[in-house]
């Protein structure tokens, strides 16, 4: 069960130096893969999907502090987030996208999207959201993510990771955007990981 977890916002602004010091170790987008070309890769499998979370109504931010267990304390999908969740799922099981482990912030609106999408779902705290996190939790919460998308998965599958905005681009300076957008990451067999591109939303429909 989740516990109710009560946390001050706290922006954190790195000086410019140990910014780029931070981006330096992170890694880079080698090649940027066209949505076709990503979906002929993730049919062999061995890749690792990250969404942002579905569309959300920000009408209705998350509380402070925030129920985890309340999904009424958070924001969460819009009715276009909800359809979008369920389309992804309908194409990536049309297009033969086999899909292991469904990894999700304890965020309802992650929580959901995984569920309309994939039918199941594991939510994972080291995937809170980044952003409402003090600096030493950050830093656990971007390790914990590096080593999820350095590791490889069973073979013929395809891991799946549905979390934030923030925890992204921490762990690997990509910001995912829009809402409900995918990347896809490749471990490298030597404890990191590489980006190959992204599909967004509206995309899954339109590849065969």
């Amino acid at each position: 069960m989740y516990r109710t977890v009560s946390r001050l916002l706290i922006f954190v602004v790195l000086p410019i130096a140990m910014q780029a010091r931070a981006l330096a170790d992170q890694p880079v987008v080698e090649a940027v893969f066209s949505p076709q070309q990503l979906v002929e890769k993730l049919r062999q499998g061995g890749y690792t999907l990250y969404f942002r979370h579905a569309a959300t109504d920000h009408m209705n931010d998350d509380h402070h502090p925030v129920d985890l267990e309340d999904c009424s304390t958070q924001r969460n999908l819009a009715s276009e987030g909800r359809a979008d969740a369920r389309a992804i799922g309908e194409s990536i099981a049309r297009l033969g996208i086999r899909i292991g482990d469904v990894q999700t912030s304890p965020y309802c609106r992650c929580r959901d999207t995984a569920q309309l999408a994939f039918g199941r779902h594991q939510p994972n705290e080291s995937l809170y959201y980044a952003v409402t996190a003090g600096p030493e939790e950050r830093k656990k919460i971007s390790d914990a993510l590096r080593a999820m998308l350095a590791t490889t998965p069973e073979a013929g599958m395809n891991n799946v990771i549905v979390s934030h905005t923030a925890n992204l681009r921490e762990a690997s300076g990509i910001w995912p955007k829009p809402e409900g957008v995918a990347w896809v990451l490749q471990a490298d067999g030597q404890g990191g990981f590489r980006a190959l591109g992204k599909v967004e939303p509206d995309e899954w429909a339109e590849l065969h």
